[in-house]
């Protein structure tokens, strides 16, 4: 009797730990470079150092009306200076499509996950001022115009919301311009 009992459940486990097979993404970068720029969003001017790295991926969509889910592994550094000051903030995280449905016409909802330390801010001694970590969980709408060229992809404004928070955030929810006063001017 045990015989008969365990090859069912031997072909059950082997079927449970097969490997899922993974269609090759459409596209596949590995990505660097470095920028330098003033900036005046906040009323005085502020010099911003970055330097970007990562991986982004496309893959194909579920269906065939979708837009292909974007994949990015993503590592910023950036150094700001102002009025003798410096801070530095860094950005590292993985940001994912999760559910792409079309709405109507070419309009899509996106449902997207961004998950890792996306802000961590840091005096010119090295003192953490802000510290996100966890999972942020948004939806958007994109109209892709009918096309498959991303480049003609438009954003609807009005459609970002934030659907769940889970960690530790506060720097989504600060006003960047008066910290950066603060911090410059102060």
């Amino acid at each position: 009797m045990k015989k008969w009992l365990s090859a069912p459940v031997l072909v059950l486990l082997s079927l449970a730990l097969a490997a899922p097979a993974h269609a090759a993404p459409l596209e596949r970068d590995h990505y660097s470079f470095t920028d330098s720029f003033d900036f005046v969003d906040c009323g005085f001017v502020i010099h911003d150092e970055v330097t970007f790295e990562g991986t982004f991926m496309l893959k194909a969509p579920r269906k065939s009306t979708s837009l292909p889910y974007l994949f990015d592994n993503y590592e910023v550094h950036e150094t700001l200076t102002a009025n003798g000051r410096t801070l530095t903030i860094d950005h590292q995280g993985l940001y994912k499509d999760v559910h792409i449905t079309l709405v109507g016409g070419t309009v899509y909802q996106v449902v997207a996950m961004e998950a890792g330390q996306p802000w961590v801010a840091r005096d010119s001694d090295g003192n953490k001022l802000f510290f996100d970590r966890g999972v942020l969980k948004t939806t958007f709408q994109i109209d892709n115009k009918g096309d498959t060229d991303l480049a003609n992809d438009v954003f609807i404004e009005g459609s970002w919301f934030l659907l769940a928070d889970h960690g530790r955030h506060p720097a989504f929810y600060i006003d960047f311009c008066a910290e950066m006063t603060a911090y410059f001017l102060g």
